[in-house]
């Protein structure tokens, strides 16, 4: 039986043989984003650069944790509820820096 999504399955498989690399590359520029967003907060002293900040050290932290899981403890280090709070803390940053700044 075909299904209309099946043109993806080619793409799909493509994305699971570099989902690897693209973890390192994402946590590459969150952690430079993190870096960038950190030194123009102790020039500037916002707020609203400190949660940004904040958001990005969540975010390379989170996909820090996700390299281990993979090199490490494949699927054994960080539990999808442990992600919704990285997520959560993420979100609440932005949140705060958005708003409340």
């Amino acid at each position: 039986m075909e299904y209309f999504w099946d043109f993806l399955r080619p793409l799909t498989e493509i994305a699971a043989q570099l989902d690897p690399y693209v973890k390192i590359i994402v946590f590459l520029l969150a952690l430079g984003l993190f870096i960038i967003s950190y030194l123009a907060y102790t020039k500037n002293k916002s707020k609203r650069l400190l949660f940004v900040s904040a958001a990005f050290a969540f975010f390379a932290i989170k996909w820090l944790f996700k390299l281990v899981d993979i090199f490490i403890s494949p699927g054994l280090f960080l539990a999808d509820s442990s992600e919704n709070v990285f997520e959560l803390l993420i979100l609440a940053s932005l949140f705060i820096a958005l708003f409340r700044g």
